[in-house]
């Protein structure tokens, strides 16, 4: 089969490589549709933690946003049939360890992330094998291209249920990037009020707009810390998700947040973020709750997105073959203003 591989940092090649064969318990899929991540530019680099951790070598196949169709089961699975269509879970648990048995296979004590870490290939391929238990039968009204963006739409679903908020709250999603307007649609769906959007693109800006946000601010031109005063009557927001990875977003995110309220941080930051007042944050008796990857999520997300409730098509701006990945990462990281999720077809 074709496959994308990662052999060394900055360095994808095309490739002839063997198709996986699936285990008594995994389903063999054929990939219909692969999206990029942040994750996947940091790997492409050769910066992912993992590197150092010892947890990735080169080659790997990246890819762990997918959707494909089953074309043969293992002797153990029952759940699915040849020509389901389905998507699946980034992180596979051992489900023995303290941390599965909670429930929290994303912590798993040696879990494997598919495309990411142990070995496990991604879907940068024309096919994936993945553990029956791991896979989600996709609904029939969402595209192959629009349920390979359900781990990103899990992602955020997964911290509002972490941190969930009071109908009619009023909400800022700091980012217009795939995750804010993800995150933008997740809060709706979950009953926010007024929702505000924050980014520094105004195409992007203007996107979370039609997708549902009452108000947007690009924080290069505006200043948000006034615009919620006003907005507030200087009490500030009641639940504010920092989805951008930036340092300044976090720390803005504090400043705009009510007294009791709650900041969700679901970007991460490539660098410490300095300064970080801790006294400040206690005070005004501020929950700071952090989520990371998306266990048990997988079915509410695509019911909302079989509903129409979360929109991922607006968010594809460029689809192209698995034979032009390296372009596609060009694209992902030399024209951010310009992008918003990139579309792989094996």
């Amino acid at each position: 089969m074709k496959a994308a591989r990662l052999t060394g940092p900055n360095r994808i090649e095309y490739l002839d490589v063997p198709q996986p064969v699936c285990a008594d318990d995994e389903v063999l899929v054929q990939v219909k549709s692969v999206g990029f991540c942040g994750t996947d530019v940091e790997m492409y680099r050769g910066t992912m933690a993992y590197f150092k951790m010892g947890w990735t070598q080169y080659p790997i196949t990246l890819g762990h946003e997918w959707c494909g169709v089953v074309v043969e089961c293992g002797e153990e699975v029952t759940e699915f049939s040849v020509g389901d269509r389905v998507t699946g879970d980034v992180t596979i648990g051992c489900h023995r360890c303290e941390n599965c048995l909670r429930g929290l296979y994303n912590l798993c004590l040696s879990k494997i992330e598919v495309g990411l870490c142990r070995g496990k290939d991604g879907a940068y391929a024309e096919y994936l094998t993945m553990p029956a238990r791991h896979t989600f039968r996709v609904p029939d009204s969402v595209s192959s291209e629009e349920a390979a963006m359900t781990e990103p739409a899990a992602t955020v679903v997964k911290a509002i249920r972490k941190a969930p908020f009071e109908p009619g709250a009023v909400c800022v999603i700091l980012g217009d990037g795939p995750i804010g307007l993800l995150a933008l649609q997740a809060a709706l769906a979950c009953g926010a009020g007024k929702l505000v959007l924050t980014g520094t693109v105004d195409a992007k800006l203007q996107l979370g707009r039609e997708l549902g946000a009452d108000i947007v601010v690009n924080v290069r031109q505006q200043d948000l810390q006034e615009i919620m005063e006003d907005l507030t009557d200087g009490v500030g927001a009641d639940y504010v998700m920092e989805a951008s990875g930036s340092v300044e977003a976090i720390q803005q995110a504090v400043a705009i947040t009510r007294m009791g309220g709650t900041v969700s941080v679901v970007g991460l930051p490539e660098v410490p973020v300095p300064e970080f007042d801790m006294g400040n944050v206690a005070v005004r008796d501020l929950n700071i709750i952090t989520s990371v990857a998306s266990p048990n999520v997988f079915p509410q997300t695509l019911r909302l997105m079989g509903k129409g409730k979360i929109r991922t098509r607006p968010l594809i701006s460029h689809e192209l073959p698995l034979s032009e990945t390296a372009k596609a990462f060009d694209i992902q990281i030399n024209h951010p203003a310009e992008r918003m999720k990139i579309m792989l077809h094996p």
